[in-house]
């Protein structure tokens, strides 16, 4: 674990001032212990598989764990329960999942959508669709986007309840591999891409026409992964080269020569102490709005290559990764010592890893 300063950018779209004056909008400065308790789930005590695609907690409190090879883990109190093909799931490699406004769950994964209600099961439409990341509009509307063109198509896709209306680049997407779908307080829908790792940009879509961002414009790097808008409205955007913030008019850039500890940035979160984490390729770096922190494997994490971060209504931090070496990989929960771990009472319910059922922790498409 490390701490320094943010040093002076090298970008020409920010400087020093203007980097920390946005950090100090919304970060808080701990003063208190900075220590954490590190546990970990992985296949030796629960998880249907180690690769974690995605993390969720649903309104009434159950953890939703999407796994590329083992289906879909839900934790409910003491119930424990994996879904795949054999339960409905139009594929066992699932790599979203969110909530909408009437509770209903929905599941994205490599051959299609999926929905989750009452325990169980049902099919959610695009069938055959490489989905990878979802999200719920103000209007309620789904948002689904693809990747893997040549697998299936790519594209973006909007369900407003009753029809599927598609875009893609004859639309104005500016490419047709999908990593990130975000709406912004504005109403306003962004879309990353991926487009076979070179990336094509960023997307704006205002509900009537698309505007489009690339390197040309200040992007730090076209390949975006993540992204997430702050308290204060500017736009930040994970990509596989830094972070770029983006203030409505101008481009400010973070990398590992300011404080991350990668410039692979595939997620990115503020948690309720006011503290700013990104999941990289090489670990887990922490800001506070002055101090670096970094988390490796040295320090708790099962693996540094962090996909999906979550802060559950308890105040852990669930960390999900990617396997490096077969057998390696899971979900990293770090505690702060001042508070009490949703894992430690997960952990103290299981008698025995729970069984996955007709799934084996290595069975894929």
């Amino acid at each position: 674990m490390t701490g320094k300063d943010l040093l002076p950018q090298r970008s020409q779209f920010a400087n020093r001032n203007t980097i920390r004056d946005l950090f100090r909008q919304y970060l808080e400065k701990d003063e208190g212990d900075d220590t954490f308790h590190w546990d970990k789930l992985t296949t030796e005590n629960g998880l249907p598989h180690n690769w974690i695609y995605d993390l969720f907690q649903s309104q009434d409190g159950r953890i939703f764990v999407a796994t590329w090879g083992g289906g879909l883990l839900v934790i409910d109190g003491e119930e424990w329960r994996v879904y795949g093909k054999s339960q409905g799931l139009h594929s066992n490699a699932v790599t979203c999942i969110v909530e909408d406004h009437y509770g209903k769950i929905w599941v994205a994964t490599d051959s299609g959508l999926n929905e989750f209600r009452n325990g169980s099961i049902s099919d959610g439409g695009l069938s055959g669709k490489s989905l990878l990341n979802l999200a719920v509009d103000r209007d309620n509307r789904l948002w689904a986007g693809c990747w893997r063109a040549a697998l299936s198509g790519g594209g973006l896709f909007c369900w407003d309840g009753h029809r599927w209306q598609s875009f893609t680049t004859k639309q104005g997407l500016p490419g047709q591999e999908i990593l990130k779908v975000f709406e912004d307080s504005r109403g306003n829908i962004w879309i990353g891409t991926y487009e076979y790792g070179l990336g094509a940009g960023l997307g704006c879509f205002d509900g009537h026409r698309w505007q489009n961002y690339s390197t040309k414009d200040g992007l730090v790097d076209d390949c975006v992964y993540s992204m997430f808008e702050d308290p204060s409205g500017n736009m930040w955007f994970g990509t596989i080269g830094g972070v770029s913030i983006f203030d409505h008019k101008n481009w400010h850039t973070i990398r590992k020569a300011d404080g991350l500890i990668d410039n692979r940035v595939y997620c990115m979160h503020i948690d309720r102490n006011k503290k700013m984490w990104f999941g990289t390729e090489g670990g887990v770096s922490r800001f506070d709005g002055e101090k670096w922190l970094t988390f490796t494997t040295q320090d708790g994490l099962v693996e540094n290559l962090v996909r999906a971060i979550l802060e559950t209504k308890e105040g852990d931090l669930w960390f999900g990764t990617y396997p490096y070496q077969t057998g390696k990989g899971g979900i990293s929960i770090a505690k702060s010592e001042r508070q009490k771990s949703l894992v430690d009472r997960v952990l103290d319910l299981l008698s025995e890893p729970p069984k996955p059922g007709e799934l084996s922790s290595g069975e894929e498409d």
